[in-house]
Order: structure tokens, then sequence, then C-alpha cells
């Protein structure tokens, strides 16, 4: 039997995919050596590996997940866990139902901070086509939990993920009218600016009014961002009103830049293009080169004589 030297050395030197497949497995099966364990999810996670695995391989996958999470200590930031789910993702045997439960409930205090919130967020994604309604029952559950990223804002996004996919949306207004602003201040508005673009089609707009009431008192640009996705993609004109001032009376300079320019991609829409032109004839002198960047890309008839009466501006002084 070659040792696990031999194995990692034949690893390193194949050259076909099935040959570098089978190394990396056999290989994980029988190390412990986090130099190794590294380099065989490495060479299994690669886009090209990925393809060749299917269910013939889940055992090594599944033997070395169940392993890592009788002795948590070995893997105590879930990293190892998360490569192992995210391949048995891709797999989906409804078999692996059993890791992807585990993975939703795991948590890893460091001191004070969890640090397994990839790998909730990864099996949860691979739960989801298994037992959709138990997926969403977790996905309810991290919206708005303590726990949440602040680096990518998993779970919760892939949560918002699990509940649109099932059209589950109620779960993400309650964390909008409960939980969206205290993420949004602590670091986390992109989660929040997910959910508030979207709450779906069939969302009533009077509520979404009050959406917007409510997230542009506190101003923050990814929030707001997802305002402005839902109410474009909509093209929902009974809210270009909340939307004109959400973005003229922002104190943020991307996020204003952001939402003309988003007005002026919007070019199959002749209401928002028109407002655009007369807003930006408007403009305050700041705002001049936004409007500039904005109506370069709009085609609005009258486009080029209001950019000559911007430009004109500007060199005024």
């Amino acid at each position: 039997m070659p040792s696990q030297a031999d194995l990692y050395a034949g690893l390193r030197a194949a050259a076909d995919l099935e040959s570098r497949r089978d190394l990396a497995l056999q290989l994980l099966a029988r190390t412990n050596s986090r130099q190794y364990l590294d380099e065989c999810l490495r060479v299994l996670k690669s886009e090209a590996l990925r393809a060749l695995l299917d269910e013939s391989h889940r055992g090594p996958l599944r033997e070395k997940y169940l392993r890592f999470h009788a002795d948590g200590k070995r893997d105590k930031a879930g990293m190892l866990r998360e490569a192992l789910t995210r391949l048995l993702a891709h797999i989906e045997h409804p078999d692996d139902a059993d890791i992807y439960k585990l993975g939703v409930e795991t948590y890893y205090l460091q001191p004070v901070d969890d640090v397994a919130q990839n790998l909730r967020a990864v099996a949860l994604a691979g739960l989801a086509p298994i037992d959709p309604p138990l997926a969403c029952l977790y996905a309810a559950r991290f919206l708005g939990e303590p726990y949440t990223s602040v680096f990518n804002c998993e779970p919760a996004m892939t949560a918002v993920d699990v509940l649109v996919a099932s059209n589950q949306r109620l779960p993400i207004y309650q964390f909008l009218l409960r939980d969206g602003i205290t993420m949004a201040r602590s670091a986390r508005g992109e989660l929040t600016g997910k959910a508030l673009e979207s709450l779906g089609e069939d969302f009533p707009l009077h509520l979404y009014e009050a959406l917007i009431e409510q997230y542009s008192e506190i101003d923050q640009p990814t929030a707001s961002m997802g305002i402005i996705n839902y109410v474009i993609e909509r093209r929902a004109e009974e809210l270009y009103d909340r939307l004109e001032t959400l973005i003229l009376q922002s104190l943020d300079f991307d996020l204003r830049r952001y939402g003309l320019v988003m007005m002026a991609a919007a070019r199959d829409d002749d209401e928002l293009s028109d407002r655009l032109l007369r807003m930006a004839r408007l403009a305050r002198r700041e705002d001049l080169p936004l409007f500039i960047e904005a109506l370069e890309i709009c085609q609005h008839p009258e486009r080029d004589e209001t950019l000559a009466q911007l430009r004109r501006r500007t060199s005024d002084g």
C-alpha cells in the first residue's frame, strides 16, 4: 500500500484529471495532515475535478466530514467541513441530508464571534433542493441572526436566496421590519439591500413605499441600492417620486452616482429617461459630473442638448 507521502507525490505529478481525482480521494481518506488535506480539497474543488465527481465518490467525503464533526477541535473554524460540504452539495445526493443538517446547526465562538458562518451557508444551500420546507425554516432563522458575518453577510445572504427560490418572502419582509436597520448599521448593509430587492413583483407597493421611508432615514448606501434596484427593475412608476428623492437627498456621493446610472441604463422606460433629464436640468453644481456620466449612457432624444447645458455649467465655474 502506498504511503501518504507517495500518494501526495503522485497527486502532485498526475497529469490526467481522473488520476488526480482518484489520488486526491485516496489521500483524503487516509490522512490527518493539514497540508495533505488542504491539497486534496484544493484539487477536488477545481471546476474540472468537481465535474468528475458523482455519487460513487461520496464515501471519503462523508467519512471525513463526520470525523471532523465528532472531533471539532481538528476543524475549529469549520473550513474543512465547508469544503467537504461544497463537494457533496455539488454531487446532490439526497442521502447527504444528514450532513447538511449537521452543518446548519454548527456554531463556533472563537473567542467571542462565530466563525462557522460559511459552513452554515453551504450546508443550507445543500439542504434546499433536498428538503425545501426544512431549508426555509433554517433560512428564516438565519435572517437577522446576530452571528451573521460582517465580511460576507453569510449565512443570511444564502438564506434570502433559499426563501426566494421557494417563493417564501414573508420572512424577508419580517426581517426588514424588525432587523434590517440593525444589520445595515452594523456593516451588514449588503444583506439589507439584498432583502429589499427580493420581495417579488407582487409585493404591495404601498407597503414597499413604507419601507423606502423607513430606510431613507438611515441613508445606508448598500441598503439603499436594494431599493433602487427593486424600483427600477420592477418599473414601479408609483414609486418613482420616492426613488428620485432617495437618490437626490442621499449624502453618499457613490450612491447618487449609482442611482442615476441605473436610471439611465433603464433604456426601455421613457418615464425614467424623462425624469432623469428633468433632474439633470435642476442639478446642484456638485452633482453635475454625476449627471453627465449618467446621461452619456442615456438614449433620450434630448440627451445631447442637456449634456451640452451641463458641460457649459461645469466650465462656467
